[in-house]
């Protein structure tokens, strides 16, 4: 297992930069990356929000790219299922429905993204 510390160096080394900031959750300094994510090198990607609202907008993106994310994993299993069984009529149903629920999860981030 990699260090709190090693991750941290390994983020400087790329180019990372250390914020004033702090991890909400470990108290460990934040860093941004080169492609402006703000990450801490305990736990990962973390918001930063100036308010209430801006804090339910990044909920509400995340638990969709969660929702999403879960789907495309069922989808997947379905479909190797129906390589095994390609006139599984069940599976086949399945997956539009897995389909179905990626699309309108996507046109939801799409439009909260707007």
């Amino acid at each position: 297992m990699v260090s709190t510390e090693k991750k941290a160096a390994e983020i400087l080394r790329q180019g990372g930069v250390m914020l004033s900031e702090s991890c909400p959750v470990c108290g460990y300094p934040l860093f941004k990356l080169k492609s402006g994510e703000v990450v801490c090198a305990e736990h990962g990607k973390v918001y930063i929000v100036r308010d209430e609202k801006e804090e339910n907008k990044v909920k509400r993106d995340v638990i969709l790219q969660s929702i999403e994310e879960q789907l495309l994993m069922l989808a997947t299993t379905t479909l190797e299922e129906l390589k095994k069984e390609p006139n599984d009529e069940n599976s086949i149903t399945q997956l539009l429905r897995y389909l179905d629920a990626i699309e309108k999860v996507s046109r939801i981030r799409t439009q909260s993204n707007s």
